[in-house]
């Protein structure tokens, strides 16, 4: 179980977590960067659905189980970044790069999440796997 669970953390990283490609010379038009910048954030916000999910299982079991665990900041509600008309393509590189760092911190907290599961709720574990399985 925590195999296929490890391989499924790994697929999702794989397939949400990329940014937009390497870039040459040619930049392109922010026009151009909505559709990454957009997927970037909902996978993320997919993501924080998911570490949710699995704190709340957790708490609702034992709430000792995540306590050595800080969540990253992240994961407050914010506001979402609005980028008016006048948007530059360095505005929204920051954002893109700001969305991408906090989706990585957060699919770490994740994998953290998984394993403290793993290691005193594997049941819990389970069910998340035949749940996730499921779903695809």
């Amino acid at each position: 179980t925590q195999n296929r669970m490890k391989l499924m953390a790994d697929n999702y990283e794989d397939d949400h977590l990329k940014t937009a490609p390497d870039q040459t010379n040619h930049k392109p038009s922010p026009d151009q960067m909505i559709p990454p910048l957009l997927s970037l954030s909902e996978n993320r916000n997919k993501l924080k659905l998911y570490i949710a999910h699995l704190t709340d299982l957790c708490h609702d079991r034992d709430p000792s189980i995540l306590s050595v665990l800080t969540p990253p900041p992240h994961l407050s509600p914010r506001q979402p970044t609005s980028l008016g008309g006048g948007a530059t393509q360095d505005d929204f590189g920051a954002v893109g790069t700001g969305v991408g760092v906090e989706s990585g911190e957060l699919q770490e907290y994740a994998n953290s999440v998984l394993q403290q599961i793993a290691d005193y709720c594997p049941d819990i574990l389970e069910q998340v796997v035949n749940a996730l399985e499921e779903s695809c």
